[in-house]
C-alpha cells in the first residue's frame, strides 16, 4: 500500500475511499497541519493529460486543512482536465473524509 507521506510535530496522515457510482474508486492519502503538506491521490480512473493529477494533487497542497468542500472542488475544476469516471467532487469528499477518519 502507502508509506506515511509526512512526519514531524504536528502532521497528522489520512487516508479516505470513496466509490463513486459508476463503480470507480478514487483513493486519497493526505499529510497536514494546519495545511496540506502532501496529496497523493491514486483510484482506478481516467484523468486526460496524465500530468494533471499532479497539477490537481499540488493544487490542493498548501491548501487550510478545514478547507470546505466547495472550495477544495472549485480549485480542482480550475485545472484544464478531463476526469474520467469520477469528478472534482469525489476528490474533494476523498480530501476532507481523509481529515475527518483521522482524528
Amino acid at each position: 500500500m502507502y508509506n506515511k507521506i509526512g512526519s514531524g510535530n504536528n502532521i497528522m496522515n489520512g487516508e479516505a475511499s470513496v466509490k463513486v457510482p459508476e463503480g470507480k474508486l478514487v483513493h486519497v492519502k493526505t499529510a497536514y497541519g494546519e495545511r496540506f503538506t502532501e496529496v497523493k491521490i491514486r483510484g482506478d480512473f481516467f484523468i486526460e493529460p496524465p500530468e494533471a493529477l499532479h497539477l490537481i494533487e499540488d493544487r490542493i497542497k498548501g491548501m487550510r486543512a478545514d478547507s470546505k468542500k466547495e472550495l477544495i472542488e472549485d480549485s480542482i475544476r480550475e485545472i484544464e482536465a478531463t476526469l474520467i469516471g469520477f469528478s472534482a467532487s469525489d476528490i474533494a469528499e476523498a480530501v476532507k473524509e481523509s481529515v475527518e477518519d483521522s482524528k
